[in-house]
């Protein structure tokens, strides 16, 4: 049997690395659990038996045992698999996923209404250490609810090095696994002995040296069984274990350990950079080379920023590389905190520095900072907190899809009392609102950052806060562009005019405040008024425009190139933002619309 399932786990390894070398996506967190998917696979009835992945970027594998083993080589593609899981795809996906912290909560919820199924969550040891995560055990544990299997996936890191207590004392329990052994020995022992006053003392015993020597009675006393597998990469060693856990009456947590990466020496090597990779070389493990990104020019900036200031700190949600703080972190380690999987507490600790006088910079990916808006209105606005916001993949983002979309903070943004917030159209403006974001003391401030190539203007006046600039002058048509609309805006400005269409381009990284002066002295110029966003047109850039404009009396009508809908899709942001008439052709296309009411 073990033979059998070896040789599917290869099968399985070489299909992740042909795949995700063309489309990208998380290749070293599936490389680690091929063993455990196969072996969950031979033990539980994937059909029958609810089976939830934490985040689901482990879940690859998963789809390939499931109804998606032709399909995979789309996964990633536009009209092809979700990286995630997504009930609208299979049947053997229960709950979306993209997020940590959620497969637990409905773990619960599934268990609940579905007492006589088995309710399996696979979760990360980063993941678990998730507030979501931990409350939902502490309700498992309470309830014992019985029909609840915990998978703890540890290969010791998330995105990069797992932070924090949680993680340190998963490692003191794989040590521990000859005390495992003992306890097991102990129970059988005790089982069998008649006396119940000997089996009381001796069960008194047992947990006295559990509470002294091992860290397994924090969680025992929560209500858990708890087991583990130090070879997680081992059918032999994993599959009895998965047996057994599957007849124990539970809750049952059992912690297998893996190597993130096996079975790919790069991935093996360079773990970080294989959690999650752009497509890349096999043979050499490279990726192809790509133009400087926004997240480079802010990492740069930031270095540049905390040499001349040391109050200037530093905060990312275990997102260090990905939001460009590398270089900070090895330069100044003491002043780069990683909180882990925990927005709401890396929120709430910058504005204790805050408090301090010192100057906090919160960088976070625009789809994570949703999980802490409660933290953004009672902790920063509430006290007017000088907290500076780094909102990094604001925006479409891509191939990562709907879960993982920036489209929805600048709506909440802007309804938060005392935010600034700047939108920069250039990779000169982005280094000016840092620059400006320094010694900005007048409340908290966001600069969001897009997953994009940089974009810049010849002889560009500096960044204003409450002013924007016109780039082209025109007549009869205005177009107020925010972020990296001005960029696309402008590559079909020559076209534009080609079709008869004469317009002025203005640049509005100054989201809020807008620039009241241009509103009530020029707008009332131009016919036709265009406002583009690259955000859910709902509470968006162009809603505060509308607004303005009504309390100031001023009756004009604003076309809202925005985006009509928050779900949207994964595929290349090219192709995406195509769809959504937000670039080229069909963008042009959809202005002619608006102007002449004609559709093409």
């Amino acid at each position: 049997m073990s033979g059998e399932l070896t040789k599917k786990c290869e099968e399985i390894r070489k299909k992740l690395i042909e795949v995700v070398s063309k489309n990208g996506g998380h290749l070293g967190p599936n490389l680690g659990v091929v063993e455990l998917t196969v072996c969950l696979d031979e033990v539980f009835d994937f059909k029958e038996d609810i089976v939830l992945f934490d985040v689901g970027h482990q879940a690859y594998v998963y789809k390939i045992l499931t109804d998606r083993a032709e399909k995979f080589d789309t996964i990633r593609t536009r009209k092809g698999l979700s990286p995630f899981l997504d009930p609208n795809e299979s049947s053997y996906d229960h709950f979306v996923s993209g997020h940590a912290g959620t497969a637990l909560p409905a773990a619960v919820g599934f268990a609940i209404a579905n007492p006589d199924k088995k309710v399996i969550v696979v979760i990360g040891d980063a993941s678990i250490s998730n507030g979501h995560s931990l409350e939902a055990l502490n309700y498992i544990g309470y309830k014992k609810l019985e029909n609840i299997l915990v998978i703890v996936n540890d290969n010791e890191m998330s995105i990069g090095e797992n932070i924090g207590f949680i993680s340190k004392f998963l490692k003191k329990v794989i040590s521990s696994g000859k005390y495992q052994n003992f306890r097991e020995d102990v129970k059988s022992f005790i089982n069998r002995i008649k006396a119940d006053r000997v089996k009381r003392t001796l069960e008194r015993l047992e947990r006295s040296i559990k509470g002294y020597v091992t860290p397994f009675y924090a969680l025992e006393s929560l209500g858990f069984r708890f087991f583990n597998v130090s070879e997680g990469n081992n059918i032999e060693k994993l599959l009895p274990m998965l047996k057994k856990a599957k007849d124990l009456k539970g809750p049952v947590i059992l912690l297998v350990k893996t190597e993130k990466g096996k079975g790919y020496c790069f991935a093996e090597e360079n773990k970080e950079k294989f959690h999650g990779i752009a497509p890349f070389n096999i043979e050499t493990g490279n990726t192809y080379k790509n133009s400087i990104s926004y997240s480079e020019i802010f990492g740069n900036k930031i270095l540049e920023l905390g040499k001349e200031d040391e109050n200037i700190y530093t905060l990312s949600a275990a997102m260090i590389k990905g939001t460009g703080l590398y270089k900070f972190s090895e330069e100044f380690s003491e002043r780069c905190i990683d909180t882990g999987i925990a927005e709401g507490f890396a929120v709430t600790l910058a504005a204790g520095l805050a408090k301090s006088e010192k100057k906090p910079y919160v960088c976070i990916y625009s789809t994570f900072i949703q999980r802490a808006v409660s933290q953004l209105i009672h902790d920063v606005s509430i006290q007017n907190l000088p907290v500076r916001f780094i909102i990094d993949r604001s925006g479409i983002v891509g191939e990562d899809g709907k879960t993982h979309n920036g489209i929805y903070d600048l709506s909440f943004f802007l309804s938060i009392q005392n935010f600034t917030v700047l939108c920069p159209t250039t990779s000169k403006e982005l280094e000016q609102a840092l620059e400006i974001s320094k010694d900005f003391n007048s409340g908290p401030l966001v600069i969001r950052i897009p997953r994009d190539s940089i974009f810049d203007i010849e002889d560009e006046k500096p960044l204003e806060i409450g002013r924007w600039k016109e780039i082209k002058k025109g007549s009869k048509n205005l177009f107020i562009a925010t972020g990296t609309m001005l960029k696309i805006i402008l590559e079909i400005y020559d076209e534009l005019k080609n079709r008869g269409i004469d317009c002025t381009i203005v640049s509005a990284a100054s989201v809020k405040p807008l620039d009241e002066n241009y509103l009530l002295n020029y707008i009332k110029e131009y016919d036709n008024i265009f406002v583009l966003e690259e955000n859910y047109v709902k509470n968006s850039f162009s809603t505060s425009i509308l607004e303005f404009l009504n309390d100031n009396g001023i009756q004009k009508l604003i076309h809202r190139i925005a985006l009509k809908s928050a779900i949207i899709p994964h595929g290349k942001r090219e192709e995406l933002l195509k769809e959504e008439k937000l670039k080229g052709e069909s963008l042009i296309e959809r202005i002619e619309e608006l102007i002449y009411g004609r559709k093409k």
